[in-house]
């Protein structure tokens, strides 16, 4: 009885854990997003700014 009972919360945990790893993820996921659209926009600023200055 004492296995079964530490199985079934075993399992529990490896459940919950499941979805706390997607959402790590998908911080990262949008962090990537973030970092790589404020440097495509300060590229684009750049040639902006460039291009009115001549």
């Amino acid at each position: 009885m004492e296995d079964r009972a530490l199985g079934t919360s075993a399992a529990t945990d490896n459940s919950e854990a499941s979805p706390k790893q997607k959402e790590d993820r998908n911080v990262w996921v949008l962090t990537a997003y973030g970092i790589s659209g404020l440097a495509l926009f300060a590229i684009l600023i750049y040639y902006f700014s460039s291009y009115i200055t001549q």
